[in-house]
């Protein structure tokens, strides 16, 4: 006598015998192997990580730069809105530029690769960049400065992720020759780590909160003369 096979309408048991893919499966993939490869993989490598043939990748994206700005869309979304809505714009933008490095920190090897990227075909990036944009422009920012102002903050967060991952003593002088040189920059960079240590924060940190603070204030100012 036969054996039954499976009911009807159900899957037999078992791993199935094709990956099963998403568009959040292929994301979460592509950011597992830029945390081993960097921004150099090509879907032929996403796809023998994801255990499929690269042409079923193209049913989510229509190339390797369709997909870098899918990652790109995503980590827009981690960063969050930061109250720009509610909120004057020299506000919310320190939280949002903290949340900014803080989640491209965690892929340094993107970030070259994310931070030259247009938007045009990103949308998750337009929506963020638009409630900032409209911030500005809501709390009377001279309308040609916004956007400078807007790349000044981001290229000052993304330098700054890309300096979080230096060792906390980068600038200081190695040596007692390279100390008698440049005796004032040793002193400065000693009691920048000390400060930094007696908060109990990375050098890192405290220096890119100084910088964003100091850069937010010159921002406004410039907004005010011009």
């Amino acid at each position: 006598m036969a054996e039954p096979g499976p009911t009807p309408g159900k899957r037999a048991a078992g791993r199935p015998k094709r990956a099963v893919l998403s568009r959040e499966s292929i994301l979460a993939g592509a950011f597992a192997l830029a945390e081993e490869r960097g921004a150099d993989f090509t879907l032929a490598a996403l796809a023998r990580r994801l255990g499929v043939q690269p042409s079923a990748l193209h049913h989510y994206f229509h190339g390797r730069a369709d997909l870098i700005a899918g990652m790109r869309g995503e980590l827009a979304l981690r960063v969050g809105d930061h109250g720009f809505d509610r909120l004057p714009w020299h506000e919310a933008i320190i939280p949002w530029a903290i949340a900014y490095r803080d989640t491209f920190g965690t892929h340094p090897g993107l970030i070259a690769a994310l931070a030259t990227l247009p938007i045009e075909s990103e949308p998750e990036s337009m929506v963020d960049y638009e409630r900032v944009a409209a911030a500005f422009a809501r709390d009377g920012y001279p309308e040609h400065l916004i956007v400078p102002a807007l790349v000044a903050v981001e290229s000052f967060v993304i330098g700054s992720a890309l300096d979080a991952l230096t060792p906390d003593d980068n600038l200081r002088p190695s040596g007692a020759e390279a100390e008698a040189n440049a005796p004032t920059l040793a002193s400065a960079e000693r009691s920048a780590r000390e400060a930094a240590v007696a908060r109990g924060r990375s050098v890192a940190t405290e220096t890119f909160e100084f910088g964003l603070t100091a850069l937010v204030a010159g921002l406004r100012a410039a907004g005010e003369t011009r």
